[in-house]
C-alpha cells in the first residue's frame, strides 16, 4: 500500500482508531511487514494527548490513567498530520 503522504519519525498524525474516535499519535518507528504479529506495514507510535487516552478508556480500552501508551498503527489508519 502506498502512503498518501510522506510520514517520518516524530510526526504527529491523526489516525482512525478501532474504538470510535480519531486520535493523535507521535510516530516513533517504521515497521515494514514484520514476520511476527500482523504481517502488515505500519508504525510504532505513542498516544500523546491525555484527552485521547481518556476517550479510549471510556470506550473500554484498558489503559491506565495518565498513561501514554505505545501502539501499533497500520498504514491504512493514517489520516493526516495534526
Amino acid at each position: 500500500m502506498k502512503l498518501k503522504q510522506n510520514y517520518q519519525k516524530n510526526d504527529i498524525v491523526s489516525v482512525s482508531s478501532f474504538a470510535p474516535p480519531e486520535i493523535c499519535v507521535q510516530l516513533k518507528k517504521r515497521i515494514l511487514k514484520p514476520k511476527k504479529g500482523w504481517g502488515a506495514n505500519g508504525w510504532e507510535a505513542q498516544i500523546i494527548y491525555e484527552k485521547d487516552v481518556n476517550i479510549l478508556r471510556k470506550c473500554g480500552v484498558p489503559y491506565k490513567k495518565d498513561e501514554k501508551p505505545i501502539v501499533f498503527v497500520f498504514d491504512w489508519q493514517l489520516i493526516k498530520k495534526c
